[in-house]
């Protein structure tokens, strides 16, 4: 009888020991990311509608429905800005451009164009500058620094130098009435607009140039 409890104990104790290991087990693989899994993707969840992604030597910035977010792509650390514990004008980011001197251009939903050099920040809104819309879609920044911006509104298409702003009218203009989603410029400095329902529009001072080469 007393060889059986002895048993029993022993095989209690050793379940005790297999029980606490697959824990201790389990504690660890549940801590390291699920990249880890599968190095191929890897899934950041902070905002789950990303608008808008720029890259900057080491970092990303991510535009999402509740706010900016810095990603160092070494660490992995997140720093995140919202309009509580910053100067972000609205929590929707729809766009962000980066100029040569490291500005973050951050187009909002409804809070107008913010600009940020990483401390300071300067809003443009309807109120304060030649913005003629709070909602900005789209940016993008041509060599000479100029910022070209999509809004919402019947004026969609604003060119930005840092002090003027210059206003294309969808009356006396091709731009179409139609929200300008996105903008991109090529190395001849046409403006590629794509729009919510004008399809894709390009514009150029001095006329459009394209590389019409006939491929045999």
């Amino acid at each position: 009888m007393k060889v059986l409890k002895g048993k029993i104990l022993v095989l209690a104790l050793v379940f005790g020991l297999v029980s606490i290991l697959l824990l201790l087990i389990f504690l660890f693989y549940s801590s390291i990311p699920s990249s880890s899994q599968n190095p191929e993707w890897i899934n950041f969840t902070y905002g789950n509608n990303v608008l808008a992604i720029a890259f900057e030597g080491n970092y990303v910035w991510v535009g999402t429905t509740g706010g900016l977010v810095r990603l160092d792509k070494t660490t992995g650390a997140m720093t995140f800005y919202n309009r509580a514990n910053s100067g972000l004008p609205d929590n929707s980011v729809q766009s962000i451009a980066i100029d040569k001197q490291g500005n973050k251009w951050i187009g909002t939903w409804d809070g107008g164009l913010a600009k940020f050099d990483g401390k300071n920040w300067v809003v443009y809104n309807r109120a304060n500058s030649g913005l003629p819309s709070n909602n900005v879609y789209s940016i993008a920044i041509d060599k000479q620094g100029n910022k070209w911006i999509g809004t919402g509104g019947k004026r969609k298409f604003v060119k930005f130098d840092g002090t003027n702003w210059m206003i294309f009218y969808t009356a006396d203009s091709g731009v179409p009435n139609d929200d300008i989603l996105t903008i991109s410029i090529d190395r001849y400095g046409n403006k590629w607009l794509g729009t919510s329902g004008g399809g894709l529009v390009v514009y150029r001072e001095g006329g459009v140039k394209l590389d019409m080469q006939v491929r045999k």
